[in-house]
């Protein structure tokens, strides 16, 4: 008969008196069976202590508790809506450079984003670098043949001499920063007043862009008669949106400090005229002084 399955007796003795304590019987193969589901059976009580209990985070190398995976996806989920947030805002940057140079398209794409209508790959723009906001030498030559073709139109030229170049009301009453430098690519003025001064639209206009961008802050934009755009940059906060009609001296911003390049609170002020930046202190009226940056 093999040893595994010869029957064994295994008698415990008290060594002082050689009394018998316990006897154990069996065969080997039994005993190791015993043993072998007794070792299962920790392994299994160990696996559920672990697995289903937070012991698994500090037993379990390189195990990622559900709160942090919960984060990562929340993170994740930021991310990818932010990134969405960021290309829309460049898309519309691009329009509003095409909007200032007289593009029809561009102002479309304007009007219709703030309604919801269109997405982020349904403009048809090419994207612009600053010299783009300049009339190109095809431009500069059609213009000069329009106008030589015109001068001895009459009514035209009574209608040019009717438009006017300036605006009638300062956005805010504060001292000039910064002044406007095309060199450097500073297409406006700063003016510095104290945080949460009313802004005022230069003119009457309508609203073409009311948002927030990461560069600039919240940020306005208003078209007046004559081919004229006024812009207001970092501020704390609109109270006109896209389309509202506003009038000259109607509050239409708050100073504030919004945006990654602005550096303390002030307003950025720009003011276009036929698609060019035109330094628009010769008709900022009261100014209380002038500092240095």
């Amino acid at each position: 008969m093999s040893r595994w399955k010869h029957r064994l007796r295994v008698t415990v003795f008290d060594e002082s008196s050689y009394s018998e304590i316990r006897v154990f019987r069996g065969s080997p193969r039994k005993w190791a069976t015993w043993l072998g589901l007794a070792s299962l059976t920790l392994v299994a009580l160990t696996y559920l202590v672990v697995a289903q209990t937070p012991l698994r985070e500090w037993v379990v190398p390189g195990y990622v508790a559900e709160s942090t995976r919960a984060e990562i996806r929340e993170a994740r989920a930021a991310t990818d809506s932010m990134a969405r947030v960021l290309a829309q805002q460049e898309l519309s940057l691009w329009a509003l450079r095409q909007a200032l140079v007289g593009d029809s398209a561009a102002l479309g794409f304007l009007q219709n984003a703030s309604e919801g209508r269109v997405g982020f790959d349904s403009l048809g723009i090419a994207a612009m670098d600053s010299a783009a906001l300049f009339p190109g030498t095809g431009e500069e030559a059609l213009r000069h043949t329009v106008e030589h073709a015109d001068r001895f139109a009459l009514q035209r030229r009574n209608l040019a001499r009717a438009t006017p170049t300036g605006f009638s009301y300062s956005p805010l009453v504060g001292g000039v920063s910064d002044e406007l430098d095309l060199g450097a690519g500073h297409l406006g003025i700063d003016l510095v007043a104290p945080e949460g001064t009313a802004i005022q639209s230069v003119d009457d206009g309508s609203v073409l862009f009311s948002s927030y961008t990461i560069e600039t802050g919240y940020t306005l934009v208003i078209q007046h008669r004559g081919d004229r755009v006024s812009i207001y940059k970092h501020c704390a906060s609109l109270l006109k949106r896209q389309g509202d009609l506003v009038a000259g001296g109607e509050a239409i911003a708050l100073m504030g400090n919004t945006g990654e390049l602005s550096s303390g609170p002030h307003l950025h002020f720009e003011w276009w005229v036929k698609g060019q930046p035109v330094d628009p202190k010769p008709w900022l009226g009261r100014v209380v002084s002038e500092e240095g940056l």
